[in-house]
């Protein structure tokens, strides 16, 4: 099987601004360091970078992986997200039959490529068509109507540590075929399995908050690695 990596990396962020090309960690950026991830992994035939910045271009032609150009109107938040996919699985030179690995730069945290595919191979044969990355949770949770929603209250009142899981989709990474994202109009497949992550693993990153967060996890993980 062919497996490619997609770094999708537009220009704007409106919540972080500059936050794919900012430094992020010892000079580099959240692009460059999702892009030495794929890299280092070793699992991937190609990795492209999807972008309609130029600094995306040269950073990927510095690195020596495949940028391909994004038009901008797949880059903005009012696009349906089904477009955008759309869009970007189109621009691939790539066949139908091929495996694509979404790698978002928002998930800094996430690098184990060969492992998820490796389990992705492994669950084929049994019936699965994609994989996506989830975290379990264990926490008093309550709905919207602020009754409970994996626990009880009064003397049926559990310890944290034996109530039911709650599983946060946070897709740090998504493997599935060209085609069967084209057809769901989605990353994940029509039968997917699940990767397990650690709670900082998975953690994804939307505001300044989780940006100088995630800083402090990937130093506390990763200090003495290579980027």
């Amino acid at each position: 099987m062919r497996v490619v990596a997609v770094i999708p990396a537009k220009g704007f962020s409106s919540r972080v601004p500059d936050k794919n090309f900012r430094p992020f960690y010892k000079g580099k950026s959240l692009l460059e360091i999702k892009i030495f991830q794929c890299l280092q992994s070793g699992v991937f035939d190609s990795i492209y970078v999807s972008s309609d910045d130029e600094r995306a271009a040269d950073i990927a032609h510095q690195l020596g992986v495949t940028y391909v150009f994004r038009d901008n109107r797949l880059c903005l938040e009012s696009t349906p997200w089904y477009e955008v996919l759309e869009g970007i699985l189109d621009s691939l030179p790539e066949t139908d039959d091929v495996w694509v690995a979404w790698c978002p730069v928002t998930s800094p945290l996430f690098r184990r490529y060969a492992e998820i595919v490796s389990c992705l191979c492994d669950k084929l044969t049994e019936g699965y068509n994609s994989i996506t990355t989830v975290t379990s949770l264990r926490h008093y949770y309550l709905n919207d109507h602020f009754t409970p929603l994996n626990h009880c209250w009064g003397v049926w009142h559990s310890y944290s540590q034996k109530i039911s899981a709650i599983y946060q989709l946070n897709l740090a990474c998504t493997i599935s075929q060209k085609k069967e994202m084209k057809f769901c109009s989605y990353q994940i497949g029509s039968r997917p399995t699940f990767f397990l992550t650690e709670a900082w693993e998975g953690h994804d990153i939307d505001t300044q908050e989780e940006f100088e967060l995630a800083q402090w996890y990937f130093k506390r993980y990763f200090g003495k690695a290579d980027v």
